[in-house]
């Protein structure tokens, strides 16, 4: 069912906007729907492209559309450019950073985890899958999480995943020490924040 939802809602973007899911090319292309094979995507106006774009993102972070507003306010009172605080915002959220980690394989089991008291910030268990990690902080599993198959088999298969640079891996204490701040340069995403800036300054 939970696939099911996913690859649903990929083909509504035409993209693979969730990691590890099953469908392929041919029909990741095709809307969703019994008639889904004859329709052709329409062309857009500029409006209906910033609308999927700010649809698409929140999917991709799994946020409901008052918390993703309330980041686009936050980040439109920063110095920074509003795309790029944005940005920063998001990834510095704990579900987003134990998904960078490699400890869960989608946001969702990320924010899981984080509900079930699996995961400690700087010796405290977080259940807030929306708090916002700092420099300096360090990420590490709890005692329940030890005791966890899914992510003790996550685990094991952390020495062979790539980690973002913004952060240090400790193999001994299997801890993440948050170097700088969390970021992803927007050029490497599959999504657009100046539409979705664009979207919320109408």
């Amino acid at each position: 069912m939970y696939q099911r939802k996913k690859v649903k809602t990929a083909r509504i973007f035409g993209e693979r906007i969730f990691p590890n899911i099953n469908v392929t090319e041919e029909k990741l292309q095709m809307p969703p729907g019994m008639h889904g094979a004859k329709r052709k995507r329409a062309n857009r106006s500029e409006y209906g492209k910033q609308l999927l774009e700010k649809q698409k993102v929140r999917q991709i972070y799994g946020l409901k559309e008052k918390q993703f507003r309330e980041y686009y306010h936050e980040a439109n009172r920063r110095s920074e450019p509003t795309p790029s605080a944005m940005l920063s915002l998001l990834e510095r959220r704990l579900d987003n950073v134990v998904f960078r980690t490699g400890l869960a394989v989608t946001r969702d089991m990320a924010r899981q985890f984080i509900s079930h008291g699996h995961i400690m910030v700087n010796g405290e268990i977080v259940t807030i899958p929306s708090y916002s990690v700092r420099e300096g902080d360090v990420i590490r599993i709890s005692e329940a999480g030890l005791r966890n198959k899914t992510l003790a088999a996550q685990k094991e298969e952390l020495n062979s995943q790539e980690i973002p640079t913004w952060m240090e891996y400790n193999p001994k204490e299997t801890s993440f020490t948050i170097t700088s701040t969390p970021y992803a340069d927007q050029e490497s995403q599959n999504f657009d924040l100046t539409l979705v800036v664009q979207f919320y300054s109408r």
